[in-house]
């Protein structure tokens, strides 16, 4: 949690100076270093050792997850269980089949591969099939279209009131979504919080953080995935995040998932969609392509899957 996110609990004076210190978070608060330690970095003045020792108290107490008995946690997952991911598309749902689960799922591929499509066909889905869950869509583009999920509801007779169950929010850095996630984290009852959760794209917000030179983007990343995998496994929730794509090589026209290697290991599984070259014959329009999706890496299913299927109207076809 970050520290910014404690104020007016904490002093802000003394938030922002411990942020100079290179102390943002309640985890670099409570375990980087001992209290007096930090207490001598600060500049004099700023709080007394007492202080400074109630207000890591008040970060730990804050940052603490709800206890829950283990009776309550096996009620708990009897009655919701693990997210099931389901197009409509026979094919697709058999490569998928043991992604279901608390997982956090990168779709990556290039601008027009249906990485966006792909992903709201199977929240859609799920919400349609679990009338009592909601999802939520981190929108870090602005390009959600409620005309493409509307299209969907038409095309497949969903009910409109589904789209009651979808919170759409917008987030243009890390800080924000880290925000989101707390607020999320903070009702005591789990079933409170999105089943499914979609970042879409968190390219833009993590690759201006990335440097050769710099370890700290790469640190800003894990320390914000992790917490994503926190999140997912506490709350029960289907994760993905949306990536973009960058060249294998300068010499070479061939495409891979953008961040680089160490954003994979962060991520439980990796798909990578394309969209196939048949595209420009007289069959395929621009509401008609043709797509494929392949496991790149998973810790869950076999390596290497691939299927192809269709998107039609920002649908996906049942065949």
């Amino acid at each position: 949690m970050r520290l910014s996110n404690l104020i007016p609990s904490i002093p802000a004076n003394v938030v922002a100076c411990l942020e100079v210190q290179g102390i943002r978070t309640d985890t670099d608060l409570l375990f980087s270093t001992t209290t007096f330690d930090i207490y001598k970095r600060l500049p004099a003045g700023t709080a007394t050792l007492e202080e400074l020792t109630e207000y890591t108290t008040i970060a730990a107490e804050i940052g603490a997850a709800p206890g829950m008995s283990g009776h309550e946690l096996l009620l708990l997952e009897n009655t919701y269980g693990d997210v099931q991911l389901r197009t409509g598309n026979a094919e697709l749902d058999g490569l998928l089949r043991g992604l279901d689960g608390r997982w956090i799922i990168e779709l990556s591929g290039d601008k027009g591969s249906g990485k966006s499509t792909v992903a709201l066909n199977l929240l859609i889905n799920h919400l349609a099939s679990n009338l009592e869950d909601t999802a939520l869509w981190i929108d870090t583009t602005c390009d959600f279209s409620p005309e493409r999920a509307t299209q969907f509801l038409d095309a497949t007779q969903t009910l409109p009131s589904t789209l009651e169950r979808l919170q759409v929010s917008l987030a243009f850095d890390i800080d924000t979504i880290q925000g989101i996630l707390e607020t999320l984290s903070r009702p005591n009852d789990p079933r409170a919080r999105p089943r499914f959760l979609v970042i879409d794209t968190i390219t833009p917000l993590l690759g201006p953080l990335l440097s050769a030179v710099s370890a700290q983007g790469h640190a800003i990343m894990t320390d914000f995935m992790r917490q994503l995998q926190t999140f997912a496994q506490a709350s029960g929730t289907a994760v993905f995040v949306i990536n973009n794509s960058s060249r294998k090589g300068r010499d070479t026209p061939e495409r891979k998932p953008a961040l680089g290697p160490s954003f994979a290991l962060l991520t439980d599984t990796t798909l990578w969609l394309e969209a196939k070259n048949d595209n420009n014959t007289e069959d395929s329009t621009e509401d008609n392509t043709v797509h494929t999706m392949q496991i790149l890496k998973s810790r869950s299913a076999p390596i290497g899957g691939c299927c192809t299927f269709r998107i039609h109207g920002n649908v996906i076809c049942p065949t």
